[in-house]
């Protein structure tokens, strides 16, 4: 766009040579004549000038020139390229005096600039031959030269390009993008360029754009270069009520760019809207009242982005970054590292956690402060929907490396993660995060292709359960340390739908605590379910427990808690979806005499926010039904086995007194049936001698 704009001006330059040199000799509407039509030659386009000619003799030698249009092609619409009030110029008298071609001043008054962008990606500002108009040639002019004009040789063009100053006064200026439909409009434009044969450009000026204003002071130190499609160094200040940029480095038309670019904003969207593009629903914490950056940027003309020594402060959230950014087929790859201090991240209501008074990375539980303890009120889960566009916006690897992560009501740290977005799935691989004195682990993954699903596969070793749970679950009456070990499945395109579809599997293990609050020991030995004790805490010396989800339901039959007062057990199912709990917990309380053991279930049921706790009378009259049942059924046995063992004594002594044998109770089957084979085989011999007639 810029190559135009020296195109122009030149021209205008051209013009202005004609005008002041034939001010003497040619009728005036003879001179707007030759200049339009000098214009048209450089510009490639149809230029008139329909409003009387001037000429100014006194302070200056100068010319003005009202009506002045330069079409745009048909295709862009009836609104022309350049539609001016007026056009006045100044030379200096000594210049003319001596022969030289130099203009001191060209201003554009009231000017309204129409630039369209075609659907097929034609625009209407480039002055090639497919944009001129029909009957207009792009380089001779079917006017007359006026009698004693001096015209000047192309060739002299770059002798000519001498302005002191050039200046817009009240301009307009409009750009559409026929194809997306995006439309800019800068108002009340004043600029002022001063454009010597040899040396810097200097551009500054002013303009509303969308209702806010914009103070620009740029220097180019090769225009000509640049706009002959070079590189050249360039410093530009960007100025608006809501902020400021600064660019220092080198760049090219093509577009391409190497500096240092410095933004310090509260307020984004004018400068946005320079760059066609909408300003962004930013939630708290992540440059809604304060976006600054600072770096070396580079931008090739493939396309390609690469910031090195980044800094980018949003809201109070200062991060440092390395990033490379390049264009893909469907969506830009955006490659690099982040690391910083603090990192919020934003929960579901699109505001980022305050940052934590005070130095650590360890959480404190707040109790119902945290995130959580909001998702776990009465009124469950949220059905908002859950937006996921944003991970089809570019594909990712990044390297993030925090001091303090915070989020969903936790505060973490330090934190070292890598993360991968391919087409909408993101796998965040957790390489260590320090959590409430333990360390967190294992992979996170969000998918939004067809709808939301998150798996986690994470391992939690070694943490302070107080903080942890009061933070994710607002519930604080437990203490000591434990690891657990989680492997879910949700799926859903809310938080209720998503809680309630949860499949996978889990264990946990738990060392030294209590549970305050409850007093399982006291409540067992009084008999008394609102027994609380003194400090009212349940002590133990480790649980265990393994679990499984299905369908948003956690399911435990083997849990274990052993206690120098005995040992718990549990089973029963925990309702994730609906915030609910049904778990039976027996424990088994020693009694002072001889060791034994007090058995009282204890049922917990109810809402996640106000559970009932009490002994199970129900479920301990069925035990002691069974243990009854079991004691009579023993008693029974007994009796039978007492009324065998009868019988079988008279049938052995019956035995006895018939066979002359000796069986007893301690008589073996094995030796009863050698005795009978013995008497048996003595018996036959007695009855064959007799037979033979021996005594």
């Amino acid at each position: 766009m810029m190559r135009w704009v020296f195109r122009a001006f030149g021209g205008l330059v051209v013009v202005a040579v004609l005008m002041v040199g034939a001010l003497f000799a040619v009728p005036a509407d003879r001179i707007a004549s030759v200049a339009a039509d000098r214009l048209s030659q450089t510009l490639g386009r149809e230029v008139r000038l329909s409003g009387e000619v001037r000429p100014t003799l006194w302070p200056y030698l100068g010319v003005r020139a009202e009506g002045l249009r330069v079409g745009n092609p048909d295709w862009a619409g009836d609104a022309p390229l350049i539609a001016a009030e007026a056009l006045s110029l100044r030379v200096p008298w000594s210049a003319a005096l001596a022969g030289e071609v130099r203009i001191e001043e060209i201003t554009l008054i009231a000017p309204e600039i129409t630039l369209v962008r075609a659907a097929d990606g034609r625009v209407s500002w480039s002055f090639d031959a497919a944009g001129v108009p029909d009957g207009v040639a792009p380089s001779s002019s079917t006017a007359e030269p006026a009698p004693g004009t001096t015209t000047t040789p192309t060739a002299d063009a770059e002798r000519v390009l001498a302005v002191t100053a050039a200046e817009i006064s009240g301009g307009r200026f409009t750009y559409l993008d026929q194809g997306s439909g995006d439309r800019l409009s800068i108002d009340d434009l004043d600029a002022r360029l001063s454009l010597p044969a040899e040396g810097a450009a200097t551009i500054a000026g002013s303009a509303t754009v969308n209702g806010t204003a914009l103070d620009l002071d740029a220097r180019i130190g090769d225009p000509r270069r640049l706009s002959g499609g070079g590189i050249s160094a360039i410093t530009a200040a960007l100025d608006w009520a809501g902020g400021a940029a600064r660019f220092d480095g080198q760049a090219g038309l093509h577009p391409s760019f190497a500096g240092d670019l410095d933004i310090d904003a509260t307020d984004l969207g004018p400068l946005l809207a320079i760059l066609g593009a909408a300003m962004p629903d930013l939630p708290q914490g992540y440059g809604r009242d304060r976006l600054a950056f600072s770096g070396e940027v580079t931008l090739t003309a493939e396309g390609s982005l690469h910031l090195r020594g980044g800094a980018l402060g949003l809201d109070d959230t200062a991060l440092a970054l390395d990033l490379d950014v390049t264009p893909g087929a469907d969506r830009p790859m955006v490659r690099g590292a982040i690391s910083g201090a603090r990192l919020a991240l934003p929960d579901a209501g699109g505001a980022a956690p305050a940052p934590a008074s005070g130095g650590g990375a360890t959480a404190s539980g707040s109790g119902t402060s945290g995130a959580g303890a909001a998702a776990a009120s009465a009124s469950g889960w949220s059905r908002a929907p859950i937006d996921v566009s944003g991970l089809f916006a570019v594909d990712a690897e990044l390297v993030l490396a925090v001091e303090r992560l915070e989020g969903a009501g936790v505060t973490l740290g330090p934190a070292r993660l890598r993360a991968g977005l391919n087409a909408g799935r993101l796998v965040l691989d957790i390489e260590r995060i320090g959590t409430y004195g333990g360390v967190l682990a294992g992979q996170f993954v969000v998918n939004g292709r067809g709808g939301l699903s998150v798996r986690t596969d994470l391992i939690l070793a070694d943490v302070d359960l107080n903080p942890l749970l009061a933070d994710l679950a607002g519930y604080d009456r437990l203490e000591g340390r434990g690891s657990l070990g989680l492997q879910v499945l949700g799926v859903g395109d809310d938080m209720a739908t998503l809680m309630s579809s949860l499949e996978g599997e889990g264990d946990f293990a738990l060392g030294t605590g209590a549970i305050r609050g409850l007093d399982l020991a006291g409540m067992i030995r009084n008999f008394d379910p609102s027994f609380r004790g003194e400090g009212a805490r349940t002590v133990y010396d480790g649980v265990s427990a393994n679990v499984t989800f299905s369908q948003g339901v956690m399911s435990n039959d083997d849990l274990r808690l052993d206690a120098p007062w005995g040992e718990v057990t549990g089973a029963g199912r925990v309702n994730i979806g609906a915030q609910t709990l049904d778990y039976r917990l027996t424990p088994a309380v020693l009694r002072a005499e001889a060791g034994a053991a007090l058995r009282v279930p204890i049922l917990i049921t109810g809402s996640w926010a106000d559970p009932s706790i009490r002994p199970d009378l129900e479920f301990l009259a069925e035990q002691e039904l069974a243990e009854e049942a079991a004691r009579l059924e023993a008693e029974a046995r007994a009796r039978l086995d007492a009324e065998a063992a009868r019988l079988e004594e008279e049938a052995r002594n019956r035995i006895n007194e018939a066979l002359g044998t000796q069986f007893d109770a301690t008589t073996t089957e094995e030796a009863a049936r050698d005795e009978l084979e013995r008497r048996l085989r003595e018996e036959a011999e007695q009855q064959l001698l007799r037979l033979l007639g021996r005594n």
